[in-house]
């Protein structure tokens, strides 16, 4: 690996878009591969796209690689052009969507099934107007069984306003992350896609 795309650099690009834009970015440091692991490991198994919602620097994209997400199952939405750069330079065999998770539908619309939506969302620190616009996307991406994953550093769930179709699974603790995280699991028990 490059020095360039070591560890190291990989954080100070992360802190330095968190310094250029706190609320988008939410976080000075990216997930720990203890976090990333966990999340990918509530990703249900069988068919159907899976949706990562705010890759960053892509330590939860390559948990969920590793956990054996086909990549043509996995689909990146990033905001930041150079989150998007970076993602799109390593994850080549990866679609990278440059775009606003409020407009989620738009953009995987015609694309299959949903079997999970992977977020790290700054739920926190994003304006909540715009936490409920993208909330109103998810049961139009949505099929019985959909999972929605989302972590938070808060000890509460980031996940007030959630549609009543998601009902809540069992959250889980990741100590080793700094700071200690959230997980959060509901399953979409409603109509949604056909």
């Amino acid at each position: 690996m490059s020095r360039s795309s070591g560890p190291v650099s990989q954080a100070w690009h992360f802190t330095r878009e968190f310094l250029r834009d706190p609320q988008t970015i939410g976080a000075v440091l990216p997930s720990s591969p203890f976090l990333a692991r966990r999340m990918a490991a509530m990703v249900p198994d069988g068919p159907g796209l899976v949706i990562e919602l705010g890759p960053g620097m892509g330590p939860v994209t390559k948990a969920l690689l590793a956990r054996g997400i086909d990549a043509s199952d996995l689909v990146l939405v990033e905001q930041a052009p150079t989150m998007v750069h970076h993602l799109r330079h390593h994850f080549p065999q990866l679609e990278v969507i440059e775009g606003d998770a409020a407009r989620l539908q738009e953009m995987i619309a015609h694309r299959g099934k949903v079997r999970a939506i992977v977020s790290s969302l700054p739920l926190r620190t994003i304006p909540q107007e715009i936490v409920a616009r993208i909330f109103q996307q998810l049961p139009a991406v949505s099929q019985q069984g959909t999972v929605f994953i989302q972590f938070t550093y808060h000890f509460r769930s980031s996940c007030q306003g959630l549609p009543t179709e998601f009902r809540r699974g069992r959250p889980a603790m990741v100590l080793r992350n700094l700071p200690p995280a959230r997980i959060d699991q509901f399953i979409f028990h409603g109509k949604g896609l056909v």
